[in-house]
């Protein structure tokens, strides 16, 4: 009898993977169907049976190629769901402030931020700050929501339909048992950010959790809505995060992936925008054994426009894939993107983008940049930027870029008492910085320059 093939592996491997990750979905809608709303068992039937479906990716399918599923499927088994066994809250606690303490300049610990907290996939209610928010502002846990449910809420839940055609969407709509509602209404400006903290605690064993952020704003509303990931231990990551907005509406939306790098990340978001409406978008990945951050973004309104920056940071075994796809459909509309990633080590990362121009997209204006340092000679980087363009009358640009530390700028930095170490830490820190210093919310920008001198130090970014 010959061994087995890679190929008949892999295969086996997304086999077995997948059927674990469907048998505890249908256990799960099983045991909650007699204290779900109705149209929560519906979302987690069309997620289960959307991922019968679809199956779990495979290397040869061109949207996935640069992340490594079946790393994750082969562990898949092993990763019990949040909410599947019950921890005591003090403990549960105790490992969320040493995550929150680990935010450093944001100060969540200290300030009174609005905040909501979860521990793998729980709501921790006393580290959460949900109130005293405008009136009609809407922020809290989906959990309390769905005991009473607001009206829109069954309209706003899975609106995007990303469940049907992504198999990690699928997955996440399959174990929907937590995440946040976030409603502005129309006219409605909020001064302070609203902080939503998901800590996985993989210290008593691998655990999974599936995150769903539903992020709404009306017409002319404006807020800050910061996501941060971190934790400790083995465990796997799949939120899903669906963003509307309403004319001329105004969001700022960061995305903070620091896991420990024992994690397996996949993150999924996707935007709408009505007309006029401005999404300014920051993602900083430094932590995960297994990154991907994904965000697609549907310019549906005339004179939408949107910004994407992202900083990805990776070193020894850390893979990294960053996906993002901006749909102009209307006219008048302008994206900006500009992904920078430092790899170290073996590392390998990944910038796959894409800007469609539809032919009713006249004047668009849409730029895409990608720059890269590896500084090994064993890291490796796949860059692919695209355009698609159905309309002539627009202004388009992509390019990427890959290179290492400019010897000449080494050798002046040496050449004044820095140390090696020192020269290659100040130039790398500059080039990170760009795309730091254009957050501007002063707390943020200072955390972000703190995990990114963290890293530069050689700190992973486990909970401390």
């Amino acid at each position: 009898m010959s061994a087995s093939t890679p190929a008949t592996a892999l295969t086996t491997a997304l086999a077995e993977g997948l059927d674990s990750v469907l048998e505890r979905a249908r256990a799960l809608a099983t045991r909650e169907a007699e204290t779900s709303p109705l149209f929560v068992q519906a979302l987690r039937r069309a997620g289960t049976e959307a991922l019968a479906k679809l199956g779990l990716p495979r290397p040869t399918d061109e949207e996935w190629r640069y992340t490594n599923v079946a790393m994750l499927a082969r562990r898949l088994p092993a990763f019990v769901p949040a909410g599947a066994s019950s921890g005591a809250l003090p403990a549960i606690s105790s490992v969320a402030r040493a995550a929150m303490a680990a935010l450093g300049p944001l100060g969540v610990g200290g300030r009174k931020h609005h905040q909501l907290v979860f521990v793998n996939g729980r709501l921790d209610p006393e580290l959460s700050r949900p109130d005293g928010l405008p009136p009609g502002v809407c922020f809290d846990a989906l959990s309390r929501l769905l005991a009473a449910p607001p009206a829109p809420l069954d309209k706003r839940l899975g609106l995007l339909r990303g469940h049907l055609t992504h198999p990690f969407v699928a997955m996440n709509a399959a174990f929907l048992t937590d995440g946040v509602l976030v409603h502005v209404p129309d006219g409605v400006v909020l001064a302070e950010p609203l902080l939503v903290v998901h800590i996985a605690d993989g210290s008593a064993g691998p655990v999974a959790s599936h995150p769903r952020v539903v992020v709404s704003l009306g017409q002319n509303a404006k807020a800050r809505v910061v996501e941060a990931y971190c934790g400790t231990g083995e465990a796997f990551v799949n939120p899903a995060t669906e963003i509307v907005l309403g004319a001329h509406a105004h969001l700022d939306h960061t995305k903070l992936q620091e896991e420990s790098l024992e994690t397996f990340h996949l993150g999924t978001a996707e935007a709408h925008l009505g007309p006029g409406a401005q999404l300014f978008s920051h993602v900083l990945s430094v932590g995960g054994r297994l990154a991907r951050n994904e965000l697609t973004v549907r310019l549906h309104g005339d004179g939408a426009g949107v910004t994407l920056d992202g900083l990805f940071l990776a070193r020894g075994e850390q893979q990294v894939d960053n996906h993002t796809l901006v749909d102009h459909a209307r006219p008048h509309c302008g994206s900006q993107q500009y992904y920078k990633g430092i790899l170290d080590g073996s590392a390998r990362g990944a910038f796959d983008g894409k800007v469609i121009v539809r032919p009713a997209a006249a004047f668009t204006d849409a730029h895409q940049k990608n720059r890269n340092l590896l500084l090994s000679d064993t890291a490796r980087i796949d860059a692919k930027p695209q355009l698609e363009i159905y309309n002539n009358d627009v202004k388009c640009t992509h390019g990427s870029a890959t290179g290492r530390l400019n010897a000449d700028a080494l050798f002046y930095l040496r050449s004044r008492a820095l140390s090696e170490e020192q020269a290659r830490s100040v130039l790398t820190l500059a080039f990170a910085s760009e795309i730091v210093d254009r957050v501007t919310l002063e707390p943020l920008k200072a955390h972000l320059t703190e995990r990114v001198l963290g890293w530069l130090a050689g700190s992973a970014p486990e909970t401390r």
